[in-house]
Formats: C-alpha cells, sequence, structure tokens
C-alpha cells in the first residue's frame, strides 16, 4: 500500500477487532486506506492515509484530552474508541455523548453555513448574523453568557431546539448585571439650549455612573454642552396625546441632566428633513414623563450595525425551494453617524466586560461591551480602528416586536 501497489478502493489495512460483536463498530474497521489525491502539505509522496476512526481515538490520548465529547450518532463508535486505546496500552479519554442542541430561525450545518458564506449571504464564518461560535463572539456574545445558558437548559442525550427568543433572553439577563452603560444616540439630531449658559458650571460638569446597579463599575465626568444631540427617533414635528418625547411645546427630561427641556422651534432642510431643533431649560414644574437619552458636542462618531434574523421563519431548512429562498433582505441595518459620549474611551481602555477568566488574557475588540441606554447591548467589531469605532448590537434591551429595529425603553 505505501508503496503505491494498489489503487483506491483495492485494499484496506484493517484493525483486528471481533466479527462476531453486535456492533458493527467492531467489526474489523479500516485503518489505513488508499488515497490518490496529492496532500496539500506533501505533495504526492504518501498515498496512505488513516482513518477517523483509527486517528481519532489516538491523538485525543496523545494530546491528553480527559472527555471526548459528541453527539448521540457517536455513541455506537464509543466501544472502537475505548477498544483501540486499551489495546495499544494507550492513556484512555473518556467519550461522552450528548443531544445537538439547535436554534429555531437559523441554519447550524457546516455544509448549510458553506452555502451562505460561498454565495455571499453573509460575510463570512463569523458574521454576527449566525450561530458558529465565532460569530457568538465578533457578535459580542460573552462566554460566560453562553456557559450560563447552557447551564439553564442542562445536559441530555435528547436533541434540542429552543427558541432563539429564550436564547437572547439568557444573553440580556447576563449583561445586565456584568457591563456597563453609556449614552449613544444612533441618528443624531443637533438641539440648541438656548439658556445653557445660565446654569452654574458645577450643574453642567456632571458626574455619571457607568451602572447605577452597581457602584463598583465607577463613575466617569461629562460636560453639558450648549448644543446637544438627541435620537432623531425622540422628536416629533406634531405632538399627540400619548406621545411623551420631544414634539413642539413639548417637554422631555435629557438622562442626568438637572433640568428637563421644552421644544420651542425647529428647523428643516430643502427636503423636509428636521435638522435642528431649538430648546430651553425647564427650572419649575412637573417632573417629566419621560426621559431620554443625550451626547454633547463633540462625542465620539461610531458606525452601528444592527442585525436581526438572517431567515424569514422559524424554520428555514423546510421551506420550499432550500433555506436559500427564506433569506431576510433586512436582516442588517447599519448606523454610519451614530454618536458615543466620550465615557465610551475608558469602557474601552477597561475592557474586558466583563473580566471573566476566559476573556482576561485574550481579550479581542468585542469585549469591549456596554448597554447603550434606551436602545440595546452593544460590542466593537473587529472592523474598528483607531480611528473609526464599529459597534456590534449583541441583544436588544427586551425581545424585539414586530418590525422595530430598535427597541427604545419608554414611549
Amino acid at each position: 500500500m505505501r508503496d503505491g501497489k494498489y489503487q483506491p478502493q483495492a485494499a484496506f489495512l484493517r484493525m483486528k477487532q471481533d466479527i462476531t460483536s453486535g456492533n458493527p463498530q467492531n467489526w474489523d474497521l479500516a485503518a489505513y486506506r488508499v488515497l490518490s489525491k496529492p496532500h496539500h502539505r506533501t505533495g504526492d509522496k504518501w498515498v496512505i492515509y488513516p482513518t477517523y476512526d483509527f486517528t481519532h481515538c489516538i491523538v485525543d490520548s496523545i494530546e491528553g484530552i480527559t472527555h471526548s465529547l459528541c453527539t448521540t450518532e457517536f455513541q455506537q463508535s464509543r466501544e472502537s474508541y475505548e477498544w483501540l486505546n486499551k489495546t495499544l496500552s494507550l492513556y484512555e479519554p473518556m467519550q461522552r455523548e450528548y443531544g445537538r442542541l439547535n436554534v429555531t430561525g437559523t441554519i447550524m450545518s457546516k455544509r448549510g453555513l458553506k452555502k451562505l458564506i460561498d454565495g455571499k449571504h453573509v460575510r463570512g464564518w463569523d458574521d454576527p448574523r449566525l450561530y458558529t461560535l465565532i460569530a457568538l463572539r465578533r457578535r459580542g456574545v460573552p462566554p460566560g453568557a453562553i456557559l450560563s445558558f447552557i447551564n439553564e437548559l442542562g445536559v441530555t442525550t435528547s436533541n434540542s431546539l429552543i427558541q432563539l427568543k429564550r436564547f437572547e433572553q439568557s444573553v440580556r439577563n447576563y449583561l445586565e448585571r456584568t457591563v456597563p452603560r453609556l449614552m449613544m444616540v444612533l441618528e443624531p439630531l443637533r438641539v440648541v439650549i438656548e439658556d445653557a449658559d445660565s446654569l452654574e458650571s458645577s450643574e453642567r460638569d456632571l458626574t455619571i455612573p457607568f451602572s447605577p446597579k452597581i457602584p463598583a463599575f465607577g463613575t466617569h465626568p461629562l460636560r453639558l454642552t450648549s448644543t446637544v444631540y438627541i435620537d432623531r427617533s425622540d422628536f416629533r414635528e406634531v405632538d399627540s396625546k400619548d406621545y411623551f418625547r420631544l414634539a413642539p411645546g413639548k417637554t422631555v427630561g435629557l438622562l442626568q441632566m438637572p433640568y428637563p427641556i421644552t421644544a420651542t422651534t425647529f428647523s428643516k432642510d430643502a427636503d423636509g428633513n428636521v435638522t435642528e431643533v431649538r430648546a430651553v431649560f425647564q427650572k419649575e414644574g412637573k417632573k417629566p414623563k419621560t426621559y431620554i437619552q443625550w451626547v454633547p458636542e463633540g462625542s465620539r462618531k461610531a458606525e452601528v450595525r444592527v442585525h436581526t434574523a438572517l431567515f424569514k421563519s422559524e424554520d428555514p431548512a423546510s421551506v420550499e425551494g432550500g433555506f436559500l429562498n427564506d433569506i431576510s433582505p433586512n436582516s442588517e441595518t447599519i448606523y454610519p453617524d451614530a454618536l458615543l459620549e466620550p465615557g465610551f474611551e475608558e469602557i474601552r481602555r477597561r475592557a474586558p466586560w466583563p473580566a471573566t477568566e476566559g476573556e482576561k488574557e485574550k481579550a479581542g475588540p468585542e469585549s469591549v461591551r456596554f448597554q447603550g441606554m434606551r436602545i440595546a447591548y452593544f460590542a466593537m467589531d473587529s472592523d474598528s480602528t483607531d480611528d473609526k469605532v464599529v459597534l456590534n448590537r449583541i441583544v436588544s434591551l427586551k425581545e424585539d416586536v414586530g418590525k422595530n429595529i430598535v427597541n427604545h425603553s419608554s414611549i
């Protein structure tokens, strides 16, 4: 065989097992077979290659693996796995089987994922819309959140089909208690506070906690400028009774600011888009019903990518014509001009968030995580540079409803 006297499938080197066994995995499995294809490293030097059944257990033994974990279709293979190491007097790792975990609304098979990648439907194996481990990492899902989710489910030999919203809720609960908070706006709208100079300097120099629930996260300074930016979705040209954010003549609170503001006028461009709102402080009167986030002038610009389900149905594999026919054309929304308050620089410097053992030594950009107040949880993307910040949404603050891309915590 080594000298090339046999063609592929003409000869095999088999292990001498027990052909009378009731388990087919004991029926003298092939150890080496002939292959005529050149190897990417050795070229045509070798024509015989070991099989999976022969190498798997030996490699695990050499590498000192304690437990070889696999799905239940390998349950019968445990006998041959243990037999070979015992026969060769090698250290014996333990093989254990578990049920396959599937998540609704996505594709988990390698063949299916490869079709998505080869067809340019996603950026690659680490595209945040996928559910590979490297995709979840790039999206910003912490290792601890994945472990917490698995612990909630428990280990079983039965196959499981889990609702996507259950996974996201588990991640959300984990992030709530482990990452700092920050104000940001996705679509900035300029607001000029006409009487900002009437405030004392001490009233304009704010101290903002990174988390009101976790004092250990610390605080950061924030200067109130005369011009601030709010999210465009927090302003309406025409007020209504069931609307509690900013509108002409309406008062709204700005998070962490000493006084609420009342909109007085607004300006529009030639296309009819609101470009600027002018407002004044409301130093007396009732407490506003709603508070919105804001950022000062000079805040850090960022590109924000909000990903939603890649597929339109919960079972894309069952769609007529195949799962490629079920791809949603709106699975990614990009906000190129988002703004982050200056506290982001400290969050970036102090990463990883959270500072767990799984990330301390290998913290990448995705370890820069925070809650964008009233919006969602975010993490830095690997496309970020020193000059440009790119963020991925990890999960929304609450379960997505209908067609909303981003959930705000109040109307």
